[in-house]
């Protein structure tokens, strides 16, 4: 499937809200439909009983923070291998793969306050940023095992 084709093509393809350049939209990737259920069950996997679970040692910035650029470095800081692939899974039914500096450039149009809960993480799961319809972000990095 195209990205055109996603179910929230329109955050980046409709003037009336963002138009993403072709080359980023072409760093974008639909999933199938078997594939965001598997991404969604992974992502819940990170998740605890209000946010991230304690076992990714969490740490949290609101959504205005991370729009300065102070919050745009602390996105960096905790990941800065931007062509790093990641997966972000709003649902069991809608997900997609970019970039994590596609992520971190365009994150405004990835995440909507008050509708959107949204994770985002490699294919290691080694990390996780969770965007909290609240406005928040919580990243977390899963303890080195013994």
């Amino acid at each position: 499937m195209r990205i055109q084709d996603h179910k929230l093509a329109w955050r980046w393809t409709d003037p009336a809200y963002a138009v993403l350049p072709n080359k980023v939209l072409a760093q974008m990737h639909s999933v199938t439909s078997d594939e965001a259920k598997a991404l969604y069950k992974r992502a819940q996997g990170f998740m605890g009983n209000h946010g991230l679970s304690t076992e990714l040692r969490p740490e949290m910035v609101s959504a205005e923070e991370a729009a300065s650029e102070a919050g745009s470095n602390w996105l960096k800081q905790h990941q800065p291998h931007l062509e790093q692939p990641v997966s972000l899974s709003w649902d069991s039914e809608t997900a997609l793969r970019t970039t994590w500096g596609v992520f971190i450039s365009y994150w405004p149009e990835f995440c909507y306050p008050a509708s959107d809960d949204l994770v985002v993480f490699p294919e290691s799961e080694a990390w996780m940023l969770l965007y909290h319809h609240e406005r928040e972000f919580h990243f977390g990095r899963r303890a080195a095992k013994a």
